[in-house]
């Protein structure tokens, strides 16, 4: 990745924080959210950059875009995240959770950063910011940072925060020092405290879509157009995901894939007992991530079954590898409340999964429900 590409991947963030800077406007706390794996990470990092940039750079007719050089020895330690004004706290296995051990994983963390900045990290895992990281941050702010550098702190999927690593973080964000940018990067911002939300500027960093998806993967990939369109395709509007999907071996993605879909498929044809005991033998209940996929798969197949359904037309599936199948199922979305039904319970077990609910209960229950929606007369 080059500095510019902020332009390309992700220009209105972009433009608001840099004109901000450019403007003498710059907030001392950001909030960037959006889904995973839509360049959060790249544009706090950039941000970093920016303002510790010895040679600044400037894109665009009127010179609007500024964006650092990528070539002084700040901006190469900063891309490099070897940087010492910038300071990370990401989410770690919760039995690691003291000091030393927090300091392994985020320095673990760096490392898959370095290789694939649009990478997710600890999704599948339950883990979290642990307090200690908090503090340890804290700590090192109230040392005197070396001449001319601004320090930059990120806290990296700030959702999986625990309640005593916020405190620590507010009252950072309360007092911050003079030469300090906090940057708060998560999914959601309403899962924070009302009284962090309410000290930061929010951005919404923005999904991609999938031909800007499917030219990262074949540039930075060499993955073949056919491979790399289904997986700009399926990923949601989030490289990251797509990249996920690239880093397991095809017969392992084709394979979690199958078994999504026939378990999505035995929602229609087999009775509602038959449907848990798939369910029950082909999924790990152990790997919440994997659970998560899946259901996000499903939300793609509802759209593709009932915009079959609307148009008679099958242009527009995403999910092509399924096609044939999707052409099928779609007889059974005559009515017009079923998408909307099922997405929003679907919608609702995501959420759950997120507050480290029972996998397996929730699935069964979420299962039932939408076996109950198909079953309801049109």
């Amino acid at each position: 990745m080059t500095p510019s590409d902020n332009i390309v991947y992700n220009s209105r963030a972009w433009t608001v924080l840099s004109r901000s800077f450019q403007q003498g406007r710059a907030a001392n706390t950001y909030l960037l959210f959006g889904p995973d794996g839509t360049g959060r990470w790249l544009l706090a990092v950039s941000y970093a950059a920016l303002i510790n940039c010895e040679s600044i750079e400037r894109f665009g007719d009127d010179g609007g875009h500024a964006v650092p050089c990528g070539k002084c020895r700040n901006c190469r330690n900063i891309f490099g995240l070897r940087f010492e004004g910038i300071h990370v706290a990401a989410p770690i296995p919760p039995h690691e959770n003291k000091l030393d051990n927090a300091i392994d994983f985020t320095n673990e963390f760096l490392d898959t950063k370095r290789a694939e900045p649009f990478s997710i990290p600890g999704s599948a895992a339950s883990t979290n910011i642990p307090v200690a990281l908090a503090r340890d941050i804290r700590k090192r702010l109230s040392l005197k940072s070396t001449e001319g550098v601004r320090r930059v702190v990120i806290f990296y999927q700030m959702e999986k925060m625990l309640a005593a690593s916020a405190d620590a973080l507010l009252k950072i964000i309360e007092e911050p020092p003079s030469d300090t940018t906090i940057m708060l990067i998560t999914r959601n911002p309403d899962t924070l405290l009302p009284t962090i939300q309410s000290r930061a500027q929010r951005i919404k960093v923005d999904l991609y879509p999938p031909d800007t998806i499917e030219k990262y993967l074949i540039e930075k990939y060499d993955l073949s157009e056919r491979r790399a369109k289904l997986l700009a395709r399926i990923s949601e509007g989030s490289i990251g995901r797509a990249v996920d999907a690239i880093e397991s071996p095809d017969e392992d993605e084709i394979s979690k894939r199958g078994v999504a879909f026939l378990i999505f498929k035995s929602l229609f044809v087999d009775a509602r007992a038959d449907t848990l005991a798939h369910m029950n033998e082909v999924l790990n209940f152990r790997d919440r991530g994997e659970a998560e996929e899946i259901l996000r798969l499903w939300q793609l197949l509802i759209r593709d079954c009932a915009s079959v359904a609307i148009t008679d037309d099958d242009k527009d599936i995403v999910n092509v590898d399924f096609a044939p199948e999707i052409k099928k199922l779609s007889g059974y979305f005559g009515n017009p409340h079923l998408p909307a039904c099922m997405v929003e319970d679907i919608k609702n077990a995501l959420a759950d999964m997120r507050l480290n609910v029972h996998i397996q209960g929730a699935l069964m229950a979420l299962v039932l429900r939408l076996k109950t929606h198909i079953a309801a007369p049109n």
